[in-house]
This record gives C-alpha cells, sequence and structure tokens, in this order.
C-alpha cells in the first residue's frame, strides 16, 4: 500500500534477491537509493562510444511478477531484445506489484510494474512515480479476471451477496473496485457485504469450503479451477471493455535523467507486447518456465493481451470510478501518471 511506498522511501538497502541477468539466474544484493528515471514509449536507444567505437551498455534492475498480466520482462529476456537494445536487465520477481512498488521507492529496482489505483494513490500522497509503458490489459473480449461462485451455489445475482462474504486480491485495488461496483449497480448494497483480501490461488477451496460465497479470481488460478467454480459475474467490464490493469513504471527523477534508457525499454516493451499477442504458444513456453503452471492450466488458460502503446483512455475509466467510490482522496488524471519527454 501507499504508506508502505512512503516508508519504503526512507530504506537504503534490502537482503540479497535474485535476478535473472543476460543468460542466467545469479543472486544479487539490494543496492542503496539513486536518483531514478521515467520517459515515454519511443525509439531504440543503443549509444556508441565515439572514441573507442565499441557499444554503452545500459544496466537496468526490473521489478516483476510471475503472472501472464506482468510477463513481458520475461519475455524480453528470453527473446533476447533487452540484449539487442543494449540492456542488461537484471529482472527481480516479487509476489505482487505493491511489493514491487516498494522497490522502486526504496532505489532497490529502476522499472517496475503495478496497477493504476496503488500508483494513483503514491500520486497524491506525492510520491514521484510515473508510467513509462503499458502492460497487462483486461479486455472483454477475453476477460481473465471474474467472479466466481461453487460449482453447485444456488447463488445467481449480486442482491443474494447481502449478509454473505466476498473475496477479492486486495483491499482498494481494482478487484476490490469491480466487485463494489458490481454490487451498487445490480441492486445490491456493498455496505451489506463483507468483503475480504484473499489470494486468487485460495478462493477455488474457499468457496467449496463454504469460506466464502463468492471471490474474484484471476488466469492462471482460474484455469486451475474451472471444475470447481462457476462464473457469476464479469465485474471488470463495468469499469471499462479495455483497460489497464497494470503498466511499467519508475521515479520521475530517473526519468529525466536517463531518457535514453527509458526510450529504450519502452520500445523493448511494445516489441515484446507486439510478439506475445502474436505468439500465445511460444509465449506459454517461457510463461510455464518461469511460474511453474502445468501444462493443462497453461492450455485452458484465457491469456492476457498486452497493450502496445499507452493512452489516458486506457487509465482514467479506473480512475474515475476510484475517485466517485473513495478509493482514492481525489480524481486523479491520467496525464499526471503517464510519463512525458
Amino acid at each position: 500500500d501507499t504508506a508502505t511506498l512512503a516508508a519504503a522511501l526512507s530504506l537504503r538497502g534490502a537482503a540479497s534477491r535474485t535476478a535473472f541477468g543476460p543468460g542466467s539466474a545469479k543472486a544479487f544484493p539490494m543496492i542503496p537509493r539513486r536518483s531514478f528515471l521515467i520517459g515515454s514509449a519511443a525509439g531504440l536507444a543503443v549509444t556508441w562510444g565515439s572514441a573507442a567505437g565499441a557499444q554503452t551498455r545500459m544496466r537496468l534492475r526490473i521489478g516483476a511478477t510471475a503472472n501472464d498480466s506482468f510477463a513481458e520482462a520475461y519475455y524480453a529476456q528470453d527473446l533476447g531484445y533487452f540484449n539487442r537494445a543494449g540492456i542488461d536487465a537484471e529482472i527481480t520477481t516479487f509476489a505482487n506489484g505493491a511489493q514491487v512498488s516498494t522497490g522502486v521507492a526504496s532505489g532497490a529496482l529502476d522499472v517496475g510494474i503495478s496497477s493504476v489505483i496503488t500508483l494513483a494513490n503514491a500520486t497524491i500522497r506525492g510520491l514521484p512515480f510515473v508510467y513509462v509503458a503499458g502492460g497487462g490489459m483486461y479486455t472483454a473480449s477475453a476477460p481473465t479476471i471474474v467472479l466466481c461462485v461453487a460449482k453447485d451455489s444456488a447463488l445467481a445475482n449480486a442482491r443474494e451477496l447481502e449478509g454473505k462474504t466476498v473475496s477479492v486480491s486486495g483491499i482498494k485495488d481494482i478487484t476490490h473496485l469491480a466487485v463494489v461496483t458490481y454490487l451498487a449497480n445490480n441492486g445490491a448494497d456493498p455496505a451489506k457485504v463483507n468483503i475480504i483480501e484473499m489470494p486468487f490461488s485460495q478462493v477455488s477451496a474457499a468457496l467449496n469450503r463454504g469460506t466464502i460465497a463468492a471471490g474474484i479470481i484471476s488466469e492462471p488460478s482460474l484455469a486451475a479451477s474451472i471444475d470447481d467454480v462457476r462464473v457469476l459475474a464479469k465485474p471488470f467490464e463495468l469499469i471499462g471493455k479495455r483497460l489497464m490493469i497494470g503498466g511499467w513504471f519508475a521515479t520521475t527523477d530517473w526519468q529525466k535523467k536517463n531518457p535514453s534508457t527509458v526510450r529504450a525499454f519502452a520500445s523493448v516493451i511494445y516489441q515484446t507486447a507486439r510478439w506475445a499477442n502474436t505468439n500465445r504458444d511460444k509465449s506459454a513456453i517461457i510463461l510455464q518456465k518461469y511460474t511453474k503452471i502445468d501444462d493443462a492450466t497453461v492450455r485452458r488458460m484465457v491469456r492476457v493481451t498486452y497493450a502496445e502503446s499507452l493512452e489516458p483512455d486506457m487509465i482514467d475509466p479506473t480512475l474515475d470510478l476510484a475517485a466517485r467510490e473513495k478509493f482514492t482522496e481525489r480524481r486523479v488524471r491520467a496525464t499526471e501518471m503517464i510519463a512525458s519527454v
């Protein structure tokens, strides 16, 4: 959360972590905080030394999470896109976007990936984050996040959830916002529903134990549990038909001081997005390498679509609703959160 991020700004180091550098995995220590950079999404930056004629490499510490929505950095590394762009990428895997944000705030990472509401609240609190490239999208044509009930549940609508417990992946995140919107738009009082936080991977078992009545499940947990659950609703569609779930970000200081690296990174991300959006079978092989998803699950998954640009209309619907439902203290504009050159 943003309180954690604010505290992280004073950090100067942390325990060692695993990084996937060019070619192999290695361990390296978190390093002290330094200035950061952010940029926009154009061009490919490979700089050549004028005297020696040798290529100048750009070191980039990237925070990612091992799931389909945030997997572009892994694809780019394995495909050699970072290397060809002159980037020595060190990719560290974290459990969630909040941890990635903390790593960027503390100076342990240069670039990370995080959700729209998390970054909006950081913006309100004066934390210097901006998006440098778009990431995973929610699209109505290929929904990857849905609200589920147990397979044999008699629940049929939002009103029947009053007095019951519903799980989301995080309180005050976009899954929470989607559930509140679904309840309110379908005649239920959100205040009469007990909304709790639960990892996607635990929802199916909780539904079948009766611990919760409904829960948000995202891929690949959805594909893994599809025989045991039933889709009740697709609440994200009430926010928008095409939404950015998470994007690649850095700090404003780092953006201003490292424009070439930012442009090179953004170019690689969009090159990767175009490849991944049209090579599902090949990307699945890389995804399995980092996530350990079994063959049956990856074959059944609804695969995410990646943004090939970053436009305000990918973010503004979420920001509008977040302000209306008091998930943010004020209406944040997409232009406040997108880096400019």
